[in-house]
């Protein structure tokens, strides 16, 4: 993926990661915090938690177009960094205790639930948008 197709992807799928980390902490906190509140520094986490969730994004950044093989070992390696990144931040911001395993696995849990989604709106995006390229690109040369 070149540059400009990365930076649209990442700012498509910011929007979604913001909102499943809203659903995520709210369920999380559902499970163990039921009394907790939400500040505006929680807030601003959020949406830092969102931009740096969108970040390794950039191990699919390539000059050339990926092989089917680069594709998948960017995405075997992406995930990781994934989970590695969020949850060390999570950590940070004192939103989970690594020492209750429980909390961990559910917050992991969670975060694979947005992954998916956010790879599902994704796929169903490049889709729409294959379909309709293919479908001008039949009209224009059937005439």
């Amino acid at each position: 993926m070149n540059a400009e197709e990365i930076l649209k992807t990442m700012f498509r799928s910011f929007f979604i990661i913001a909102t499943g980390i809203v659903i995520s902490m709210y369920v999380f906190c559902l499970i163990f915090y039921p009394d907790a509140s939400f500040t505006l520094y929680d807030i601003g986490g959020i949406l830092k938690l969102a931009f740096i969730s969108d970040l390794p994004y950039l191990l699919f950044y390539s000059n050339k177009e990926l092989s089917k093989k680069q594709m998948y070992i960017r995405k075997s390696v992406h995930l990781p960094v994934l989970l590695a990144v969020v949850l060390y931040f999570a950590y940070l911001w004192d939103w989970v205790d690594l020492n209750h395993m429980k909390e961990v696995i559910v917050l992991l849990l969670l975060i694979l639930i947005v992954y998916v989604v956010v790879f599902a709106i994704t796929i169903c995006y490049d889709k729409k948008l294959a379909d309709k390229l293919n479908h001008r690109l039949r009209e224009r040369y059937r005439s």
